[in-house]
C-alpha cells in the first residue's frame, strides 16, 4: 500500500502515486510526445547496450580469479573492461535522457505550471543543449577518423589493442544523444501548446 508520506506528497505537488512502485509519478518523466521512432531507437539501443554489463563481468570476475589462483593478471584485462564500460556508458546516454535519468535540480522545477516547465525545457535544450551537441558531435568525428586512419592503439599495456572503434563510439553517442534532444524538445513544445505533459508512448 501506498504510504501517507507518498500521499501527502504526491498531493502537494498535483502529481498522482502508483501504489504497485509505491513511488510518485512525475508528468514530466514520461516519453509521451516525442518522436517515437527516434524514442524507439535510443530505447532500442539503451537495451542493446545493457547486455554489455555481461562480457564486462566475465572480464572483471575472469581478471580476479586469475589474480587470486595464479597471482597475475591477463594483459588485456584492464583495458577491455574500460572499453566495455565506456562503450555501455555511451550508447546508454540517449536511452538514460529518454527515462530523463540524468541528474537534474528538479525541487523547484515540480513545483511550476506544466506550460512554464516546458518553456525551460524548450529554452534548455534548443538554446543550450542542442548547440553544444552538434558542436561535440562535429569534433568528435574529427577525433574518432583521426584514430581511425592511425590505427590508434592502447599504449596503456603490453597488449597493444586497438582503441580506435571505442573512440568511434563517441560520434555515434553523441549523434544518438542529439536525436533524442530533439525529441525531448518535440515533446516539450507539445507540453507547452496543450498544457499538459502527454501519457507515455505505448
Amino acid at each position: 500500500m501506498t504510504s501517507t508520506t507518498d500521499a501527502e506528497v504526491a498531493a502537494r505537488y498535483g502529481v498522482s502515486v502508483d501504489e504497485e512502485a509505491e513511488g510518485i509519478a512525475e508528468p514530466w518523466n514520461t516519453d509521451g510526445g516525442g518522436i517515437r521512432p527516434i524514442s524507439a531507437l535510443s530505447e532500442g539501443v539503451g537495451k542493446a547496450a545493457a547486455w554489455l554489463t555481461l562480457p564486462l563481468l566475465a572480464v572483471l570476475g575472469g581478471e580476479a580469479l586469475r589474480r587470486a589462483f595464479f597471482g597475475n593478471s591477463f594483459i588485456w584485462a584492464q583495458d577491455v573492461g574500460y572499453m566495455l564500460y565506456a562503450t555501455h556508458f555511451l550508447l546508454g546516454a540517449a536511452y538514460t535522457l529518454k527515462k530523463s535519468g540524468h541528474i537534474r535540480t528538479d525541487f523547484e522545477y515540480r513545483k511550476w505550471s506544466t506550460r512554464r516547465q516546458a518553456g525551460m525545457d524548450i529554452f534548455i535544450y534548443a538554446f543550450l543543449f542542442i548547440p553544444v551537441m552538434l558542436l561535440a558531435l562535429d569534433v568528435s568525428i574529427e577525433f574518432a577518423w583521426k584514430s581511425f586512419e592511425q590505427r590508434e592503439q592502447v599504449i596503456t599495456s603490453a597488449w597493444d589493442g586497438p582503441l580506435w572503434p571505442l573512440k568511434a563510439m563517441l560520434p555515434i553517442a553523441l549523434f544518438l544523444w542529439t536525436l533524442q534532444s530533439i525529441s525531448e524538445l518535440v515533446k516539450s513544445i507539445r507540453a507547452f501548446r496543450k498544457g499538459e505533459w502527454e501519457e507515455p508512448l505505448g
